[in-house]
């Protein structure tokens, strides 16, 4: 009785597992079939659509595989970001939202995160901004400037006018005049147009009074040739002067651009032009003019130089341009270096400071330049409108004189040079703040190179037209003499029409010990290039 008991529950048991053997079976039949219809499905599909390239971001930066503490997201944060994704659910105004489109999945590369950023800063959300920014700069230090190509480059390209090939629906400016002159406008050069100025005349001024008679020009009735002649003299006077006359009206821009003999007497005057420069040592460090020279010196970049006469230049010159890119030292104003460092402080005593000392060291280098070759050399801490109003001859020759009971100064007397002044004038003596800038000027010498001369290999320097030399006295002591060697250079050299001749860069730096005969150089680690600033008191220089 056991025994058909237990056969009988056995066989209903096989029977039921063979049942859902069989039902699993027809049920992955059926979920195959299913997949293979719907990828032909997506096939046929995919031939019926026409193909579009798809733009995706770039692949994924090796520095992106690199996880830190930011990246690591606790098992807490994972109710955040489900508030998230929900909150990605809201509707959003695509009109009032530039940033609606941005990627939504979890930022790879910097862009995303920067997308991702700046949406989280939209939200309010600024600590996962900064999050954001942070690995997005981590990864690309230019990824804010990608990010403006991406989303801001359409609405720059939607000023610009539209090409000759485009709709004539889309309202341009180009197609406007295609349809009236038939051609397309070409822009005139510079040459162009002031040629189209020669057959303009003087205008007058307008009136005072609407509708009164306009006051006279009797500029507007002088012979050409008259006329040549006073912009020459203004030319002489004041070069600054004359190329703002090209603003007054077109008949004057025409002769200011295009006068070559006016030009041709300005670079080669002794006013402004290259006769004005020295192309030697004309006196001492003291700045007592020279009257003897070292025969026995063959050093011909230390020879005087010939006066720089039109015979050095081709006959078809354009001399404004001479004027404007040939190295020319500036009188009119000064010649200032900004050298910032930082260096560390002392040790916290107190254990709880945030971080350690550093310390922000800001000092000037000044070069004021005279037209006799003598220059005052200033290195102080004071900033510029403390200083360059006080930066004249008389000024440093009252400091430096001695008188009465108070000391003389350290640098008056040295082994080969005694001092200017030996009594101080009282009436006209600075100011005790000019003095305590001032007392630590130095005076020197300058001299460029030749123009003629070709670059000489001097030492491990390289002496070329345009290298300045200054010589100037030594801080250290009487015995002592600094000697710089600089360059003219300009400070813009993308723009043709910027200031010329307006920086001096460093070539090298020494101290040259008279006793000895010793030299040591200087390390320039920090200092800066010197730029010109013109100064309205120092009038033209003279």
């Amino acid at each position: 009785m056991e025994d058909t008991s237990t056969s009988s529950a056995l066989d209903q048991f096989r029977q039921e597992w063979q049942q859902e053997v069989h039902a699993r079976s027809q049920g992955k039949q059926q979920k195959s079939s299913n997949a293979r219809n719907a990828s032909s499905k997506s096939q046929t599909e995919q031939r019926t659509k026409p193909e579009r390239p798809i733009n995706r971001p770039p692949g994924q930066h090796t520095l992106t595989e690199v996880k830190d503490e930011d990246e690591i997201v606790p098992e807490s944060s994972a109710q955040g970001a489900l508030s998230d994704r929900v909150d990605g659910l809201n509707p959003k105004n695509v009109d009032d939202d530039e940033f609606s489109g941005l990627y939504q999945g979890e930022p790879k590369t910097a862009l995303e995160h920067f997308e991702r950023a700046v949406e989280k800063e939209g939200q309010g959300k600024l600590s996962d901004s900064l999050n954001h920014y942070r690995k997005a700069y981590r990864l690309d230090a230019e990824v804010d400037q990608k990010y403006k190509e991406k989303h801001f480059a359409h609405r720059w390209k939607s000023g610009k006018v539209n090409p000759s090939n485009a709709a004539p629906t889309v309202p341009s400016t180009a197609h406007h005049s295609q349809s009236e002159a038939g051609t397309e406008p070409v822009p005139r050069t510079t040459e162009q147009l002031i040629a189209s100025f020669a057959d303009s005349e003087i205008i007058n001024a307008d009136p005072m009074i609407e509708g009164d008679i306009p006051p006279p020009c009797p500029i507007k009735k002088l012979p050409t040739e008259v006329l040549l002649e006073l912009l020459q003299h203004i030319a002489t006077a004041d070069v600054s002067i004359y190329a703002r006359l090209a603003s007054v009206c077109r008949k004057l821009a025409y002769h200011v651009y295009t006068e070559n003999p006016i030009w041709k007497r300005i670079a080669l005057g002794n006013e402004f032009g290259l006769a004005s420069q020295r192309y030697h040592f004309g006196t001492d460090v003291q700045g007592r003019p020279a009257i003897w020279q070292a025969l026995e010196d063959d050093d011909e970049d230390e020879r005087p130089m010939p006066p720089i006469t039109a015979d050095l230049f081709s006959t078809e010159q354009d001399w404004r341009e001479v004027f404007h890119s040939y190295p020319r030292i500036r009188f009119t104003g000064v010649y200032i270096s900004t050298v910032n460092y930082t260096r560390s402080g002392g040790a916290s005593v107190t254990p709880s400071t945030w971080g350690a000392q550093v310390h922000i060291v800001t000092y000037y280098r000044y070069l004021r330049f005279f037209r006799d070759g003598t220059v005052i050399s200033l290195l102080t801490t004071h900033e510029p409108i403390e200083v360059v109003h006080l930066l004249t001859r008389e000024n440093v020759a009252q400091i430096r004189a001695s008188g009465g009971k108070e000391p003389m100064h350290p640098l008056n007397f040295t082994s080969s040079a005694p001092a200017l002044l030996h009594h101080r004038d009282e009436k006209n003596a600075p100011p005790p703040t000019a003095q305590n800038i001032l007392k630590h000027a130095l005076r020197g010498r300058w001299r460029l190179c030749h123009p003629s001369l070709e670059s000489i290999e001097v030492g491990s320097n390289a002496a070329a037209p345009g290298d300045l030399h200054i010589e100037t006295e030594g801080g250290a002591g009487p015995r002592y003499m600094y000697t710089m060697h600089l360059s003219l250079k300009n400070g813009n050299t993308r723009n043709k029409f910027a200031t010329k001749n307006n920086k001096l860069i460093w070539k090298g730096f020494w101290s040259y010990n008279s006793l000895t005969s010793d030299w040591a150089e200087f390390h320039l680690r920090n200092d800066k290039a010197f730029w010109f600033s013109r100064v309205k008191s120092y009038g033209l220089g003279y």
